[in-house]
């Protein structure tokens, strides 16, 4: 038998209490349902601009690593040893930045 990820959950609720929940899911581009969900599993209502935070912070993240290649590929393509340890030194810097937004990343999200 197959097992169902979701259980349908029916409930009566007080009408102010349903429409701060109502706006909230509006306000947020969220369904009723997703945001009775979080509130559940978090005892609070979602926050918005946490999770534009965080997509923030993955953006940046995606840039460092972007960064990264192209270090690594002139590093490939120079001759030069002084110019290769600076960029290696770089490279190592935009890798410790990564670990950082990373571990902010894992601090923010719920």
């Amino acid at each position: 038998m197959k097992k169902r990820k979701r259980i349908q959950l029916i409930t009566y609720l007080a009408p102010d209490i349903h429409e701060r929940i109502a706006a909230h899911a509006k306000r947020t581009n969220m369904s009723v349902s997703k945001v009775a969900e979080r509130i559940l599993q978090s005892g609070k209502y979602p926050d918005l601009s946490l999770e534009r935070s965080v997509l923030q912070l993955l953006e940046v993240n995606a840039d460092q690593a972007r960064l990264g290649n192209l270090l690594l590929k002139g590093m490939n393509e120079t001759a030069d040893g002084h110019v290769v340890r600076q960029m290696q030194s770089l490279l190592r810097e935009v890798r410790q930045t990564q670990q950082q937004i990373k571990a902010c990343v894992a601090e923010l999200k719920p």
